[in-house]
């Protein structure tokens, strides 16, 4: 929290005295897109200029980033005059911005394969519990685990360390000046394998443990030769979590081993001043600047083809989770393993659908990463998908949150939404309504959407430079669904007013029980909601500012219960999507 106050105080500061630096141009690297966007200073401000996307270059036949990078530098080089790369193939760095180049440039990547992992721990409930919430900050796969209560003999758990083929093995375990013997005697194992392995087969030990111990491991490292990360304890005492260094680390971690086996990663982290960023790491950032921004909760959710983030900023800390193996495109074969097909055929109007078609359609889903829905069951199955994959991964990363992971979502005051799925949808009401269906807020919630994927872009930047963040910011960077009221439980029928606050005419409405209802303002207009009814306890009066689709109030109750019978559920979905589905995008 402390970085990004400082880089948000820093920011109005240089906002209200600075001279405005150069352009700016921020690279993120997906599993199916590769995006760039330039931000530049247009009359004395930063805004978004320009953006170029092009497929992902990673895999077969191309093998190679750099060219998805090169294509979507090109449309922005074509958009605006300015060139970008120079003859050699480099990006040209101006520091005081010029005609040609940029001042500055970040770049975050999400493609190519998760970095494997093996965690080392004590107790399943307290280390181990901290080492995976630590792990879920980069696109990881953990291997296996090595606890205390592991029941495998010493030779069975060597030979898993000698044939996982890990990239990094993080150890945790032991609270700041506890006991430490144990914890020894848990590393014999670890360090036997390493000295059975040929050297350049040792990956990397990232010690996040007892700091008591850090010295003893260094010297270990030393007679043993291996690579050795040390950071901060994650657990330094029982009822004290801390994050942060390990986090910081596996990000420094995940830059190397993506120059290393991913190609043009190197070439991009020769133009950056940190290398190539996760891009959930730059999301979070963005998600946890909103908040203090906004001054409220704010909650991120960047659903993409290989992995899924959340994001949140709950009463000033920041947590992220990522779900590497939960995502709509490469991944989506995996999602039938974690979530019923049935509860994905819940959200479905259309007839005959089975769970053996729902299957079929995640299995090319992920065959075919590229390709879009092209009949409206196929649609329909993308985005009861979306819902449920959303649904699991907020629900996974609450455990990590320390509010409670039970009953209703906490309170968020904004949920900003990521990734093609949930921003392209065919209408604005569609890309609201599956948010709501999976995330069910309660309370006064402004929904934005980043179309664009400026948001880990911008979270990347504004350590960079803190202005094109806030200035950008104000000049719409999200676009805004509106703000929507949600009332908890069953008596949630609502009567109220909305009174422009320009003098407009006052308009009165009722919802029922069940029903969502948009009410008409204009974008960018306040007016004053007055309510009553539900479980509000008598008459709420609040200021709300209308988007796209007005001010949204959703009385259908948390949680949302569906009618009994198939025609009833259908009926009742499509009444649903009837409601918000004016106002098709152009």
């Amino acid at each position: 929290m402390t970085l990004l106050r400082e880089i948000f105080d820093e920011a109005q500061e240089q906002v209200r005295t600075s001279e405005v630096s150069g352009p700016i141009l921020a690279v993120d690297i997906g599993s199916v897109n590769t995006r760039a966007v330039l931000l530049d200073v247009v009359e004395g401000g930063y805004r978004f200029v320009s953006h170029g996307v092009s497929p992902s270059t990673a895999r077969a036949p191309w093998n190679d980033v750099l060219i998805g990078v090169y294509d979507a530098l090109s449309q922005i080089a074509a958009a605006t005059g300015r060139d970008l790369i120079d003859e050699n193939g480099d990006l040209i760095l101006s520091p005081r911005g010029g005609p040609a180049g940029v001042a500055g440039f970040v770049a975050t990547a999400s493609a190519g394969q998760p970095i494997r992992a093996i965690l080392f721990g004590l107790m399943p409930d307290v280390s181990l519990g901290s080492g995976r919430r630590a792990a879920d900050s980069i696109y990881l796969s953990l291997l296996d685990t090595f606890g205390l209560d592991d029941r495998r003999t010493t030779e069975e758990r060597i030979n898993v360390l000698l044939n996982a083929q890990a990239d990094l093995v993080l150890v945790v375990g032991g609270t700041d000046g506890g006991a430490t013997e144990v914890m020894r005697e848990h590393l014999d194992t670890l360090f036997v394998a390493y000295a059975l392995m040929k050297r350049h087969a040792r990956p990397p030990v990232l010690f996040a443990g007892n700091a008591a111990l850090a010295d003893e491991i260094r010297e270990r490292a030393e007679e043993i030769d291996f690579p050795l990360l040390v950071a901060d304890n994650v657990r330094p005492s029982l009822g004290t979590e801390y994050l942060a260094g390990a986090q910081e680390q596996l990000a420094s971690l995940y830059n190397e081993k993506k120059a290393q086996n991913t190609p043009g990663i190197a070439e991009i982290s020769r133009w950056t001043k940190d290398g190539v960023q996760p891009t959930a790491h730059g999301f979070a950032r963005m998600v946890h600047l909103l908040g203090a921004l906004r001054k409220h909760n704010v909650l991120g959710v960047d659903l993409g083809s290989m992995a899924t983030a959340v994001a949140a900023s709950l009463d000033g800390r920041s947590y992220l989770n990522v779900f590497g193996q939960l995502g709509i495109g490469h991944a989506a074969h995996q999602v039938a393993r974690q979530i019923p097909p049935a509860y994905i055929r819940r959200w479905l109007t259309v007839e005959g659908v089975e769970d053996a078609d729902v299957l079929d359609y995640l299995w090319n889903r992920s065959v075919f990463p590229h390709t879009i829905p092209a009949q409206p069951a196929e649609l329909e199955m993308e985005y009861a998908a979306a819902r449920e994959i959303v649904r699991y991964a907020v629900h996974s990363a609450r455990t990590s949150w320390q509010t409670g992971n039970t009953g209703p979502l906490p309170p968020f005051g904004t949920i900003l939404l990521s990734g093609t799925t949930l921003t392209h949808t065919p209408t604005d009401g569609l890309s609201l309504l599956v948010a709501l269906d999976a995330l069910l807020p309660v309370g006064v919630t402004n929904v934005l959407l980043d179309p664009y994927g400026l948001s880990a872009a911008l979270g990347a930047a504004a350590p960079l430079n803190p202005q094109a963040l806030v200035q950008s910011l104000a000049a719409g960077a999200f676009y805004d669904l509106g703000p929507v009221v949600s009332v908890p439980g069953r008596d949630t029928a609502l009567r109220g007013s909305l009174k422009p606050k320009d003098g407009g005419k006052t308009m009165t409405f009722k919802v029922a029980a069940g029903e969502i209802r948009p009410l008409p303002l204009a974008y960018g207009q306040k007016a004053e909601l007055t309510l009553e009814g539900g479980a509000l306890g008598g008459r709420r009066k609040l200021t709300v500012t209308g988007g796209a689709l007005g001010v949204v109030i959703d009385a259908r109750g948390r949680p949302v219960r569906f009618p009994r019978g198939d025609d009833a559920r259908r009926k009742r979905l499509l009444a649903w999507r009837q409601a918000l589905g004016e106002g098709v995008r152009s």
